[in-house]
Parts: structure tokens; sequence; C-alpha cells
């Protein structure tokens, strides 16, 4: 139900206290009302949209990030989701190298999150060679703001308030004991009580909070943590543009994989090559997890100049090469999109700004820079492909500078895929909750949502972001009793 007497709600006290309505927090939220237990859903923005809600999400920027805070993320119910592009593919099983618990926990909750996203539980993978592969997405339909708030609206067991940030949380002895919340409606601040409280309120809002806590020295928590650190992100960018045989490279890979072509507005009759490393390729050269899109699609001899100028001052050899496939008129366009991960570094972060919000808590700043490691998974990988069109005479690609020239600063076009900042882990120098997403020292204040990641690979994070609220959501209903004391 959605509140309407915010000033009895403070009379009782709830199970659960989600505080974000984005992917991670309506997942838990729905998966625990299933057991009956009773939820206080807090979401700082409205129901739809509003500048005045985006206003809230305001911050600085440091460096190389390309987006404005109040840009990558929505604060409305349903959260970010509501400019997701939907594409979804689970992590790799080595990007689990460092979590504290393998793949096989998450692939329990695979079904049950497609489910949710409805989406074919299909993640496909097949060899190119012993270097590359190539990969299956899958694209959901899925607005969690349209598809879940009737649903919210009408439960029983689920309390849902609207334009209500949290100012802080109040406890003592390691237990949180209350949430101060601020009603925008009312212009009033309030008090959720609970007896297991879970942030899910995105990348950076996640580290906001607990930062402010520390400002307060709100003793809820083991002191010292690496709040805010490691944060990264999904650098995207164009890497390169060339000419194939397209036919030939058609019937070359012969793939039955989901045709991916429109996610880069190409046109039905282009074809689109989702291809990734092999892990094998990724540990021999010490690189990054990564995925290249080559997409074909038409292109006039006018366009091919530029091309041809690359890559003969790059590959000078390659002119009669690129002659005989003018003759043969059978070349078309080819550009490599890619998307891919980067690791997670102390000094990338979010901190505090000097600017405060209306409720006094410090603005976000983030601190963000691309290592070399990142310029060198892009050029590997690139190079790579570059290799198999030529070995199999299917092609040529000629790559941006920025991929061989050290000097030359990039920026991502990317910033929207927020990760880290509270990553989970073992050991609580290292990291800020553990294996069940519960902050280190805490007796009940848990984190959901992709800030929790300790690494990334290079896939969509929202599948995985569903799949850990279905495990912690799990860990929850079983444990809860523990909570009570």
């Amino acid at each position: 139900m959605i509140i309407d007497n915010i000033e009895q709600s403070q009379k009782q006290k709830f199970d659960f206290v989600i505080i974000g309505s984005g992917p991670a927090g309506l997942t838990l939220a729905l998966n625990l009302e299933k057991k009956k237990f009773k939820i206080a859903l807090v979401e700082a923005g409205e129901r739809f949209f509003s500048e005045e809600s985006q206003n809230y999400y305001k911050g600085e920027i440091n460096f190389e990030f390309p987006r404005k805070t109040n840009e990558s993320r929505l604060s409305m119910f349903g959260g970010t989701m509501g400019h997701w592009g939907g594409t979804c593919r689970p992590l790799d099983t080595y990007d689990f190298d460092k979590w504290p618990f393998n793949k096989n926990e998450l692939n329990i909750f695979t079904e049950e999150s497609t489910k949710l996203l409805e989406i074919k539980n299909s993640f496909r993978e097949e060899y190119i060679n012993e270097n590359l592969k190539l990969i299956e997405f899958q694209v959901s339909k899925v607005q969690y703001g349209e598809k879940y708030f009737d649903k919210i609206k009408n439960s029983k067991f689920i309390t849902l308030y609207l334009n209500s940030p949290v100012i802080n949380l109040n406890g003592k002895n390691f237990k949180t004991e209350k949430a101060k919340i601020f009603s925008k409606e009312r212009k009033k601040t309030y008090e959720l009580y609970g007896k297991v409280f879970v942030l899910s309120s995105g990348g950076i809002e996640n580290s906001r909070i607990l930062l402010n806590l520390d400002n307060i020295n709100n003793k809820l928590y083991n002191s010292n943590l690496p709040i805010g650190n490691y944060w990264y992100e999904h650098p995207f960018k164009e890497l390169g543009n060339g000419f194939v045989q397209k036919k030939n490279l058609k019937e070359n890979l012969n793939t039955s994989l989901n045709h991916f072509v429109n996610m880069f507005n190409a046109g039905n009759e282009s074809d689109a090559y989702s291809i990734a490393p092999t892990e094998k390729f990724i540990k021999n050269n010490n690189i990054l997890n990564s995925c290249c899109w080559l997409v074909t699609h038409e292109r006039s001899n006018n366009n091919y100049k530029n091309i041809i100028k690359n890559l003969l001052c790059i590959s000078p050899n390659l002119s009669q090469d690129i002659l005989n496939m003018f003759e043969k008129k059978i070349s078309c366009g080819a550009t490599i999109y890619s998307s891919w991960e980067q690791e997670p570094e102390f000094l990338n972060r979010i901190t505090l700004s000097k600017k405060k919000d209306q409720f006094n808590n410090f603005l976000p700043k983030i601190i963000y820079r691309k290592s070399e490691l990142v310029r060198k998974t892009a050029s590997k990988v690139f190079e790579e492909i570059g290799h198999y069109l030529i070995e199999n005479n299917l092609g040529r690609l000629a790559g941006y500078e920025f991929l061989f020239d050290t000097n030359k600063n990039y920026l991502s076009d990317a910033g929207w895929h927020h990760m880290g900042g509270t990553i989970m882990g073992l050991n609580e120098k290292s990291s800020v909750v553990d294996k069940n997403l519960k902050v280190h020292g805490s007796k009940n204040l848990f984190i959901a949502g992709s800030s929790v990641f300790p690494t990334g690979g290079h896939a969509n994070p929202t599948l995985t972001i569903v799949a850990l609220s279905l495990r912690l959501g799990n860990y929850l209903s079983k444990n809860f009793l523990r909570f009570e004391i």
C-alpha cells in the first residue's frame, strides 16, 4: 500500500525497512512479501520522473567521469531502471575470482531472475577459436516502476513511502533501530522503526549515506571500512571501423545467437556479432574481460577514404588486398563498439563534497580515472578481432588513435553502470559488506545492488543485481529470528 497516514505508521515496527525502490530494493521487497513480512519501502523520488526529485541527486565529478550525477541515475519509483536499455547477461564464471562465493551460488537464482525480467534464460556461447567466442544477450522490456506499482499499491505487506528521502539512520551497539526520513509532501521528518535495514539506493547513494553516517559518528558498524573506495564503471566506446565481406563473415561464423543489431540503430539489414575474449586469452594477456560488437552496415564509397588511409598507414602491405576487395564489390562497412571491464581501484571512489543538501548532509563527489589496463584491454581485444578477420580473409579494421597512444586521453561514452563503493569480501580492511551483504560489524544493516560487486566483468549489472537481491531475500528469510533478539 501507499502510505496516506505517515503519523500512524510511526506506531508500528517493520520487519524490514528497505531504502530505495530500484531493481535491488523492489526485487527484495517482492521476495520478502511472499513470506508475509511487514516491509517499509522508502523512495526518495516521486512516482514518475521530476526535475525536483532529480535535484536531490546532484553532486560533483572529478577527472574523467562522463555523466552528471543527476543525469546518470533516476530518483523515482523503479529507480534508474527507468532509463535502462534492457540488456541482460550474467557475469562469467571467471568474473567471480575475487568474489567471496562462486557463480554457482547465483546460478540457482537465474531462472527466477529472468522470469522477473521477462526474458529467456538463454545465454549461450560459441567459440570462434581459442581466443575469441560469440556470446548471447537477452533484452528485457520490463520497467519495474511500471510493472510493479499496482502490485505494491495493493500489497497488504509492503508500505511504500514516496517522496521520502532518508536523512540518516540511528541506533546503538552496532544495531540500527530507525531511519529518519523527510516527507516532502508534509514538509516534516518522521522515524521508521525496523528489525532489519537494507540500503538499496544505488551505486553512488549507498556510499554517500554511509559516509554521511560516519560524519555524525553513528556507531552502527565497524570503523575504518573502505566506504566509497573501489568504485568503477563499464567503459563504453566506439573502438574503430573498417570493412568486411558481409556474406563470407556470416557464413564463417554461422551463428544462431541473438540478433542484437538494433542496439546500435544499424537496421535489420545489418548484423551484429557479440564477441568476447576467452578466459585463456584474458589470462595469457593479463587483461580484463570485454565484449566487442562487430556491426556491419552499408557504407557509401565516400566514407571509405579515411578508413583506407588509416589502414594503409598502419599496414601498408594490405594495399593489394584492399583493392581486391573493392574490385569484387562485396565489401560492407563495419564498426566495432565495446563495453569492457574496469578493475576496482582504491583511489577511484565516492567521497563527500563540501556542499550540502537541504538536510545538512554532504553531496557525493566522484573521483574517477581509467587505468592503463583499461586501455590495454580494449586494444588487445580489438587487435585480436582484427587478426581473426585478416587470417580468414574476411575484412580489415582500423582502430582509433586512443587504443595505441598511451598519451591520448579519451572519455567513455557510458557512465550508467555504477559499481563498487561498498564492495563485499571476507576482510573488512578491503571490503564493506560480508558475503551475505551485511555491513561488517553491524547486527542488522545490509546493502543491496551493484555497489557490493567486488568486480563487474563486462556484462550489464541488472541481471546480477536481481539475482543478488533474491539471494539476499533467501538469507534474510531463513535467518530472520536472529534479528529479533
